[in-house]
């Protein structure tokens, strides 16, 4: 007696997985994201921050801002600029962080005063309206002339009749010059790293006739933007790319597993041999 002649099993079925161009997109968008975030939130944490104790320049800055500074391209300081620096730059100053505004610059020569109570630089009289309103011209007045060495500042506060600065220390050895070396960066806006309020630069020293603009920074603000907007773009792709790949999973647990239907019908049609008379 002969065994029936049975077709051997069908070989299970692969199922391939297809490229999912949806989730390339995805994953491009989260990687791309999560860099241009990085790179924003460490330019903005380039920048630093230091509150003002003091009322020296309570006339745009009262006592208690913070305020977010930076030294910028190329480590330029213009005259009328806002500066942070060492505090013992000054002679007989204890530690810490001044905040002044710079009214001339190495090689200048600045006197006070005209008769309208205005600082001379290089010869030119200087309007300077942001000088504190409180304070009257006559007792923002205090005479003084100096000579600005190269790689140096010349600091005021803006509240004249009471600030520690440069005017006071004309005759000690520096001419009350601040080495750049001393200056930790360029007063930029108020407030926090990620919220905070620009400095418009003054013109009062070119409208005097001296060369060297201010130029307005808006580096912080578009770091912040870098930073805000990559960190959208990340969670945009990396939600979409665990959507995706969730449905994808989903689709490919409910495919059929078994043999297709047409290895079936091919091995129910087969002919089976009979099986012989037995001997």
């Amino acid at each position: 007696m002969t065994e029936p002649d049975f077709p051997p099993p069908p070989a299970p079925v692969q199922v391939k997985r297809r490229f999912s161009p949806p989730l390339a997109i995805f994953l491009v968008f989260a990687v791309a994201g999560a860099v241009a975030g990085a790179i924003g939130v460490v330019k903005v944490l380039g920048y630093g921050m230091v509150t003002v104790p003091g009322g020296s320049m309570a006339g745009i800055i009262p006592p208690g801002t913070t305020v977010v500074y930076n030294w910028g391209d190329g480590r330029e300081i213009h005259r009328g600029d806002l500066v942070v620096f060492q505090a013992d730059a000054l002679p007989d100053m204890p530690p810490g962080r001044l905040l002044k505004r710079v009214i001339a610059v190495g090689g200048d020569r600045v006197v006070c005063c005209d008769p309208g109570h205005r600082i001379e630089v290089n010869g030119k009289p200087v309007t300077e309206p942001y000088l504190d309103p409180k304070v009257s011209p006559a007792a923002a007045a205090m005479p003084f002339s100096a000579q600005v060495p190269p790689g140096t500042i010349f600091v005021a506060g803006d509240t004249r009749d009471n600030s520690n600065d440069s005017r006071i220390y004309v005759s000690a050895p520096g001419a009350g010059a601040i080495p750049l070396s001393k200056v930790d960066g360029v007063v930029v806006a108020k407030g926090t790293l990620f919220a905070s309020e620009s400095f418009k630069p003054t013109t009062a020293f070119t409208d005097a006739g001296l060369p060297g603009a201010s130029i307005e920074d808006t580096g912080l603000t578009t770091d912040r933007y870098l930073a805000a907007g990559g960190a959208a773009v990340f969670l945009l792709g990396f939600i979409g790319a665990i959507v995706t790949g969730v449905r994808s999973a989903a689709r490919r647990r409910k495919a059929p597993r078994e043999c297709p239907d047409h290895v079936q019908v091919a091995a129910e049609e087969r002919p089976v041999t009979p099986p012989g008379p037995a001997r």
